[in-house]
C-alpha cells in the first residue's frame, strides 16, 4: 500500500498549528563542554505505581517511563511536536491517515530492533481491550496499523484525528520491547524494556528506582552513568535534600520552595510553562454533589485568590479552564463561577438538605493544608467537609474506580487541547473519572478531533469550556506550573512544557 500521494509532510511548525499550541518555555543554554559520568538524583513526590505503559496514570509514573522508553514523537521547548523515535510523520489533509518513518538502527535496551513490526505490536497491545490500557481513549480513533516497510508504519483512522500526532508524544508513543513483553508477561511492569536513554537496573519499591545508561541509545552519547529516582512525599524534605546536596533535582517543587530558591545562587529554577491544572474533581453520581446546585455552591464559596496566596504565595495563576497557559484555549471561557459567598449560601438554602462532603486528599502536608483551606471556605457557606487523607497510589485507584465523592486532583496536561478534555469528559473517555455523560459534550469533543483548522478548534474548545463552567465536574483552582529545582552543578536538562525531565542530554559539573 503506497500512501505517499495522500499525505502532507508535518514539520514541527505544521504539527504545532494542527495541535493549536502556543507553549511558553525557556531556559538557560550552556556552552560548556559536557562532562561524562556521574549520577543524577531526582526526587519525585511518589514512587511509580508501575513501569508498564498500560498502567501509567500519574505524572510520576510518566516521568519514570519517559526516561526508559522515549516516544515516537517528542516536544520541544516551544511546545512544537518534533521527531523522536520516528524521524518524521506524514498526514493526510483530513487527518484520517498517518505514516510514520522510523529512525534506522534504533534498538531497545535489550538489543532487539525497534522497527515497524515492533511499533505495530505496541499499538496492538495498547489497543487490545483485554489489556485495559489507561491511554486507550487516546487511540480509540485508530482503525488499522500496518508495517508497510521495515521502518514504515501506516495508520488509518476511523474518523479525523487532529490530536493524533500529540498522542504519539505521550504514553501511547512509548514503545515497549515485544521480546521483553513475551518474556516477562504479567511481570513486565517490574521489568520494563524500552529504547530510552536509561534502562532499569534496580527498583526498591518505595525507596528508589535506579536507571543505568542504555548503551544502545539512538541519540548522541548519554553523559550520565545513572539516574536515580527517589520518592520523597514531603515537599519540605525534598527541598532540604536539594540544599544538602543529597538530591540534584526536585521534580514539581512546592511554591514556597520555588520562591526561596529564586534568591539562591546554589539552585536553578526550571520553569517550562504550563499545560494543565489543579482542581477538585467531583463524582457526579455521588450523594449531594450529583445536584448542580451543590456544585455551584461549592464553586462560589471558594475564594481562589485567597487560596492561592495562602497555599502558593500567589505564585500560580488562577485557573478557569482545563487548558494551561501553553494552550490556545487557555482562557477561552464565558461565565466560570466567581467567589460569591452570599450566592453560595442561597444555593445551599435552595438545595434544602444538609450537605456533607468527603474530600479525598493526599497525605502530604501541602495537600492537607489545601484540604483544610477548602474545608473552612465551604463551612462558611453551610457545607460540612470531612477530609480523607489517602496515599497517592490508592487515591488514583479509587479515582479510577469512582470510589470517591470529591477529590483534590491535578493533570499536568498534554500538547493538544484534546488531551486535556476528551479522555476526561467524553462519555466513553478512558479517564472519565467524574462520570460525565453529556451527548452535546461528546459531539463537541468529536468535532475537536475532526478539524485541523486553528480558528475552528478554538471555537469548539470555547464551547467545551463553557459547558464545563456550567456543569462543574471540576472546580478549577490554579494552573499546574510543574516547576522543578536543580542544584547548580546540573547542566543540559531541556525545558519542555509538559514538565517532564529528559536527562538524555544532562550532565553534572564536577
Amino acid at each position: 500500500m503506497n500512501l505517499v500521494p495522500l499525505f502532507l509532510r508535518l514539520t514541527a511548525t505544521t504539527v504545532a498549528a494542527a495541535t493549536v499550541l502556543f507553549a511558553i518555555a525557556s531556559g538557560p543554554a550552556t556552552a560548556q563542554q559536557p562532562k561524562k559520568g556521574g549520577t543524577l538524583n531526582i526526587a519525585l513526590e511518589t514512587d511509580a505505581a508501575t513501569l508498564d505503559t498500560l498502567g501509567i496514570s500519574s505524572i510520576n509514573d510518566r516521568q519514570a517511563a519517559l526516561i526508559i522508553y522515549d516516544t515516537l514523537l517528542d516536544i520541544d521547548a516551544k511546545g512544537n511536536i518534533v521527531p523522536g523515535l520516528a524521524e518524521k510523520i506524514d498526514a493526510s489533509p483530513d487527518a484520517t491517515s498517518f505514516k510514520l518513518t522510523l529512525r534506522s538502527g534504533v534498538k531497545f535496551s535489550d538489543g532487539t530492533p525497534l522497527d515497524a513490526p515492533a511499533v505495530v505490536k505496541n499499538f496492538q497491545r495498547i489497543m487490545d481491550p483485554k489489556n485495559k490500557c489507561r491511554c486507550a481513549s487516546e487511540v480509540a480513533t485508530v482503525d488499522t496499523v500496518e508495517a508497510t516497510a521495515p521502518l514504515e508504519v501506516s495508520i488509518r483512522m476511523k474518523s479525523p484525528s487532529a490530536h493524533f500526532p500529540a498522542t504519539l508524544a505521550d504514553i501511547a508513543g512509548m514503545v515497549v520491547s515485544p521480546a521483553a513483553v513475551e518474556k516477562h508477561g504479567a511481570e513486565f511492569g517490574g521489568n520494563p524494556v524500552g529504547a530510552g536513554a536509561f534502562k532499569l537496573k534496580e527498583w526498591r519499591r518505595g525507596d528508589r528506582i535506579v536507571l543505568e545508561r542504555n548503551e544502545h541509545y539512538w541519540r548522541n552519547p548519554v553523559n550520565l552513568d545513572e539516574v536515580v529516582l527517589r520518592p520523597i512525599p514531603d515537599a519540605q524534605t525534598r527541598y532540604a535534600s536539594l540544599q544538602a546536596g543529597n538530591i540534584d533535582v526536585v521534580f514539581n517543587a512546592a511554591a514556597r520552595d520555588v520562591i526561596d530558591a529564586q534568591g539562591k545562587k546554589s539552585a536553578q529554577v526550571l520553569n517550562p510553562g504550563s499545560l494543565g491544572t489543579l482542581f477538585i474533581q467531583i463524582n457526579m453520581t455521588a450523594p449531594d454533589v450529583s445536584d448542580v446546585r451543590v456544585r455551584q455552591a461549592m464553586a462560589h464559596a471558594i475564594d481562589r485568590e485567597a487560596y492561592n496566596k495562602a497555599l502558593n504565595r500567589g505564585l500560580y495563576k488562577i485557573a478557569n479552564t482545563p487548558f494551561g497557559s501553553g494552550l490556545a484555549p487557555h482562557e477561552q471561557v464565558d461565565g466560570y463561577p466567581k467567589f460569591d459567598l452570599e450566592r453560595a449560601k442561597r444555593l445551599v438554602a435552595d438545595y434544602g438538605k444538609p450537605i456533607k462532603l468527603r474530600l479525598v486528599i493526599s497525605s502530604a502536608p501541602a495537600s492537607v493544608l489545601s484540604g483544610q483551606a477548602l474545608q473552612q471556605m465551604w463551612k462558611k457557606a453551610g457545607i460540612e467537609t470531612e477530609l480523607v487523607p489517602t496515599e497517592a497510589a490508592q487515591a488514583i485507584k479509587d479515582a479510577f474506580a469512582r470510589n470517591y465523592q470529591v477529590m483534590l486532583f491535578r493533570w499536568a496536561g498534554g500538547t493538544d487541547p484534546d488531551k486535556n478534555v476528551y479522555q476526561f469528559f467524553h462519555s466513553k473517555g478512558g479517564i472519565n473519572l467524574v462520570a460525565f455523560n453529556d451527548p452535546e459534550m461528546d459531539k463537541l469533543l468529536e468535532s475537536g478531533r475532526a478539524t485541523t483548522d486553528k480558528a475552528e478548534r478554538l471555537k469548539i474548545y470555547r464551547q467545551v469550556n463553557n459547558r464545563l463552567a456550567k456543569d462543574l465536574p471540576y472546580l478549577f483552582l490554579t494552573y499546574f506550573e510543574n516547576i522543578s529545582l536543580a542544584g547548580s552543578s546540573v547542566k543540559g536538562l531541556p525545558l519542555v512544557p509538559d514538565g517532564l525531565l529528559r536527562p538524555y542530554a544532562a550532565w553534572k559539573e564536577k
